[in-house]
């Protein structure tokens, strides 16, 4: 029984950690040079960051699928496919005013409103029989 009772002292507490990180090793001090180290990164495909030059096209290119990635595993829908031809889309603009977000949203919720009911599906048709 005393065997069991210094291993079950050495177990921590559940969300308990033994060992703590101070100065140089903690994660606070590692996430700072982390961001000091790693380049900005661009929050969509169109921004360049004050006093740089526009990226390259290959790099403009690397930053749109890093863009559509991230809304692709949130959402689960490649946002550069169009919903009704599979055709490849591309991002033209972006609309930052709140006024025009609220403009835009607004006319959608009326027009889901409004909107017609599906087409009929399409009547089987009877194959010849042999």
């Amino acid at each position: 029984m005393e065997f069991v009772a210094r291993v079950l002292v050495q177990i921590p507490d559940p969300r308990r950690h033994l060992i703590r990180y101070y100065g140089f090793y903690s994660n606070a001090a590692r996430g700072k040079r982390r961001k000091a180290a790693a380049p900005a990164e661009l929050s969509s495909p169109g921004e360049v960051p004050e006093g740089e030059a526009a990226p390259e096209s290959a790099d403009r290119a690397a930053l749109r699928r890093r863009w559509a990635e991230r809304i692709r595993r949130v959402y689960e829908v490649d946002p550069l496919v169009c919903p009704r031809c599979a055709g490849e889309m591309r991002v033209v603009g972006f609309i930052t005013q709140p006024a025009f977000i609220k403009r835009i949203l607004d006319h959608l919720r009326k027009r889901k409103k409004v909107s017609r009911p599906p087409p009929h599906a399409p009547q089987p048709v009877a194959s010849p029989a042999y």
